[in-house]
């Protein structure tokens, strides 16, 4: 999607993704890692429902661009923090609103305010 959305090839040569059945969060990145809670990665859309599998969706979606951007965006303190996370936020409610219905994500993101 980066590549075909922005021109941005991922720069590293290796992508890991771990679930842990016993992480204490939901997820965390790290450049080439991203670690997962078990639940948080691992669903079959035919057997779940749909909201369980946005979750699933938009986390894996998060994780990566944070993972993505990690070593293109440093932060000098808290506030930067906060743009680096609204970078994030923007791409993955991008991504999910390309491979669904713009205005559904939308109205899904506005109730979340």
């Amino acid at each position: 999607w980066d590549e075909e959305t922005y021109g941005l090839e991922y720069d590293s040569d290796t992508y890991t993704v771990v679930a842990a059945e016993h992480y204490s969060i939901g997820a965390m990145e790290n450049k080439g890692l991203n670690i997962f809670k078990t639940s948080l990665i691992a669903t079959d859309p035919s057997c779940t429902t749909d909201v369980t599998y946005d979750i699933v969706e938009k986390t894996i979606a998060h994780e990566y661009f944070h993972n993505w951007s990690g070593n293109r965006v440093t932060v000098r303190d808290w506030f930067e923090f906060t743009l680096k996370e609204g970078l994030t936020v923007y791409r993955d409610q991008e991504f999910t609103s390309d491979i669904g219905l713009k205005v559904a994500t939308r109205i899904e993101n506005v109730k979340l305010l």
